[in-house]
């Protein structure tokens, strides 16, 4: 019997059986379809991740008191590291050499924005220092940003994202117009280009506003949280400035030889680590659910293939009397086994991939195919068929042809 016979016998016994053959699949369907999904999802967030994060470009870092903080013994420790300062951006500016912009930034928290009657709750106010939009990829769409000229001022000027230009001016250019955020008056200079959601969460709706201007009219000195970031002239000059900078802050808290870093530097490498590190345990979590699955399926697909080997035992025994060798017979139930197995893992294949685009396209969160993982599928179940197939076949093989013969 050759591999094409075979494999039409099983397809042929799949199809008269439809409900049994879909119950005897259905642990394999679903090991292998959660494989697909999951590594589907994981591909498409590593690319949405690794170009939003990359966005600014990969040489900027960031230098403030907390960093990476992943338990509750790093955030306590944190907690006790000085606040950094705006004079500490002003040494960093003027000491670190392989800079192109060194920019305080501090978050502000949701606010009112006002213009005339129209009123917008929870709107993210960020202040910044002059040439943000080059750290933070910014562009400007109208009108202009904020200058070091107008942060040294602390003067009331601010730039919008286009949610709260559209929303709150409906249409009408806001450039130049006042807007209230909290207790004050803002000139508009100027409104960014889109750049749309991140998990679901807009990134077009903010106002800021320069740094010394939050730090004289919204911030507590005494709690001032604040952060500063730099970027380098190319990547290949990030590791001399991040040296630099490190040298400069222990130097400025007069930090011996020895002594731990009171502050932190992180770069859009140590957020890619984290995720890594959060994707990589999800991924062994599905892997050890898929194979959970895929054992109760070929324990299934196991039974069912005794069950065959008993339903069949005359006709092994005519193919044995007409000269099948003990070869011929295992090779067939393998070739059976394994077709079954790999026409649940197809189906889980198409069924993985299905259950990840819709998902991309249901929700903020995309999903890409991961041809790898596909190939994984199919090479898993493969694997299940020839495995659990094995004592079947060999059952089968090992039928005395007298005794098959006479079984009725």
């Amino acid at each position: 019997m050759n591999l094409r016979e075979s494999v039409g016998i099983a397809l042929g016994a799949i199809r008269a059986n439809k409900l049994r053959s879909f119950l005897t699949l259905l642990g394999t369907i679903i090991g292998v379809g959660s494989v697909i999904a999951v590594l589907s999802f994981v591909e498409g967030l590593n690319q949405y991740v690794t170009q939003k994060l990359l966005n600014a470009g990969s040489n900027v870092f960031v230098v403030d008191k907390w960093g990476l903080i992943t338990s509750q013994d790093a955030y306590e420790e944190a907690s006790k590291r000085p606040n950094l300062r705006p004079d500490d951006a002003d040494a960093l500016r003027g000491g670190v050499d392989g800079a192109v912009a060194v920019v305080c930034q501090a978050e502000a928290g949701a606010q009112t924005v006002r213009w005339k009657n129209h009123m917008m709750k929870g709107v993210n106010v960020i202040a910044r220092g002059a040439g943000y939009e080059r750290v933070e990829d910014f562009e400007i769409e109208q009108g202009t940003s904020f200058s070091e000229l107008d942060d040294r001022r602390s003067a009331l000027v601010c730039v919008l994202g286009p949610e709260v230009a559209e929303e709150e001016f409906e249409g009408q250019d806001p450039v130049g117009r006042e807007i209230r955020v909290g207790a004050n008056a803002y000139r508009v200079l100027g409104v960014t280009k889109a750049k749309g959601k991140l998990f679901g969460q807009s990134q077009d709706r903010f106002v800021a506003i320069p740094f010394r201007t939050w730090v004289k009219y919204q911030a507590d000195p005494e709690r001032l949280q604040m952060e500063i970031a730099v970027k380098s002239v190319d990547q290949a000059a990030m590791p001399g400035a991040e040296q630099q900078a490190r040298n400069i802050m222990r130097g400025r808290r007069h930090l011996g030889p020895g002594k731990p870093d009171n502050f932190a530097i992180t770069t859009s490498d140590t957020w890619l680590e984290l995720y890594h590190t959060l994707t990589g345990g999800i991924f062994v979590v599905t892997i050890g659910v898929a194979a959970i699955s895929l054992i109760v399926g070929g324990i299934v697909i196991m039974n069912i293939m005794l069950v065959s080997v008993t339903e069949r035992t005359r006709e092994i025994g005519i193919r044995k009397a007409l000269g099948a060798r003990r070869r011929d017979v295992l090779g067939q139930f393998l070739v059976e086994s394994t077709t079954l197995s790999l026409s649940g893992g197809l189906i889980g294949v198409f069924g993985g991939v299905g259950v990840a685009l819709l998902a991309g396209v249901l929700s903020p969160l995309p999903a890409a195919v991961n041809v790898p993982g596909i190939l994984l599928g199919i090479a898993m179940s493969c694997l299940v068929g020839i495995f659990f197939g094995s004592y079947p076949a060999f059952r089968a093989a090992q039928l005395d042809p007298i005794e098959a013969l006479r079984y009725e």
